[in-house]
């Protein structure tokens, strides 16, 4: 019976957990686009924002250290189901 051995550890499966909000996250603070003033999301990816990571979202915050408020709209399109509004420029 032959065997085989693995020369490197196995890679850690990415953590799939938080990935919408590190999205979210990632496109609001885009760097060189203006500070994000609110994330609206659609009802089914709010549904899965709280779902995953509870009452902080629930309470209309998404992030650290103060968070961008979170704001429910049923009439953004499907795809992508977000959209970042960001803080005028003076």
């Amino acid at each position: 019976m032959a065997t085989a051995t693995l020369t490197a550890p196995p890679t850690a499966v990415p953590r799939r957990c938080c990935r919408l909000a590190d999205d979210l996250l990632a496109v609001a603070w885009e760097p060189g686009a203006a500070p994000p003033r609110e994330i609206r999301v659609r009802p089914e990816l709010h549904d899965r924002l709280v779902a995953q990571l509870g009452p902080a979202v629930a309470a209309g915050l998404l992030g650290d250290p103060a968070g961008v408020p979170l704001v429910t709209d049923a009439q953004l399109p499907r795809s992508p189901g977000f959209e970042v509004r960001r803080v005028p420029p003076h």
